[in-house]
């Protein structure tokens, strides 16, 4: 079955303000329930809630008011396990659910309800496999080649009830009791007040961080909160710096990121961008340093940028990054220093 989005030209506030709006509503695209609660207005009655988001912590630490889980590194999803059937939805509010076919049946493990969680696989590479898959083939090989499972750690509705300004302690207590744990499908383990404990074992066994969450805290619709954040593990690593992309706005008239390089058997092999972590002093001083050449690499790499200038490959510098991808380009790469020039 197909959802289509109601006309967007009359937003206002929903007639119906409940759980979902029905047929006869037709102005609202978005709008505010009688609980206070932001949702979107679709066709036959279909509700899209806007996840919940976490800010940032810089160290992990311990508080006897908070539970810690680990960071998952999937695809958000809100479930809709409602009527005998299963909905799930994307943070961006697309639906999702013909990509996961095998997730079709675990409303039987917690039928009227609408949960939180990560869909996730054996690799945050493998999981973006299955989620842009659109063909029924391709989603069937995908499943076998990539098999997911539904991890929850909110629930949000309870047989029509609304659980979000309920504490987080009792949404955990309700979740507990309600959700039945299947191959596909189950709750998120967590521990309390032991955060650093939990960050430093996941650090080392390579995950990408934990989330720390206030008991106390309520479900805050579609908006970053203090209330739950985020620590993220990142390893470091020493790169050559074999190039300068073009930089925009206010580096529009330096640069806009180095381009890294590591050697294999004595060959350079391009592995990614950092531009995040670059202090203005910093670009001035690279600018200063790097002599300009002939690209560095064997064959030039596609940088996904326009190159300033390739550079021979004499500085390093120390970048950050959460993890590689299947062809060994860095997540989420971060300058942190210049290391010793080098001589070749």
């Amino acid at each position: 079955m197909n959802y289509v989005e109601f006309d967007r030209d009359g937003l206002g506030e929903c007639p119906k303000g409940g759980l979902a709006c029905f047929e006869d509503c037709q102005h609202c695209e978005r709008f505010v329930a009688s609980d206070g609660f932001t949702v979107h207005c679709y066709r036959r009655g279909e509700q899209v809630i806007e996840p919940m988001l976490a800010e940032s912590a810089s160290q992990p630490f311990n508080n006897e008011g908070f539970i810690y889980e680990h960071k998952l590194d999937g695809v958000r999803c809100i479930a809709y396990l409602v009527d005998g059937r299963v909905r799930l939805q994307g943070r961006s509010g697309a639906n999702i659910t013909r990509q996961f076919p095998e997730l079709a049946d675990i409303y039987k493990q917690a039928n009227d309800t609408i949960l939180d969680g990560e869909i996730i696989s054996t690799s945050f590479n493998a999981i973006q496999h299955r989620i842009h898959r659109q063909k029924e083939l391709d989603i069937k090989v995908g499943m076998r080649l990539y098999p997911v499972v539904y991890v929850a750690f909110d629930i949000l509705y309870r047989n029509g009830d609304n659980l979000m300004g309920k504490t987080l302690a009792e949404r955990k207590a309700i979740l507990h009791n309600v959700l039945m744990s299947s191959r596909v499908c189950g709750e998120i383990p967590y521990v309390h007040r032991e955060g650093i404990a939990l960050f430093e074992s996941i650090k080392a066994s390579g995950g990408e961080g934990i989330m720390a969450k206030n008991l106390n805290s309520p479900y805050v619709v579609g908006k970053r909160s203090a209330t739950w954040l985020k620590v993220k593990t990142f390893q470091e690593a020493e790169f050559y710096i074999c190039g300068l992309t073009r930089g925009e706005n206010s580096r529009e008239s330096t640069f806009g990121s180095v381009i890294l390089g590591e050697r294999h058997d004595g060959q350079l092999t391009y592995v990614g961008n950092a531009g995040s972590g670059l202090s203005d002093d910093m670009i001035t001083r690279l600018m200063k340093a790097i002599t300009p050449a002939e690209c560095p690499f064997p064959s030039k790499p596609d940088v996904g940028k326009e190159v300033v200038a390739w550079a021979v490959p004499t500085l390093k510098c120390e970048v950050k990054y959460l993890e590689r991808s299947v062809n060994g380009l860095l997540r989420f790469p971060t300058f942190r220093r210049l290391m010793e020039v080098k001589n070749g």
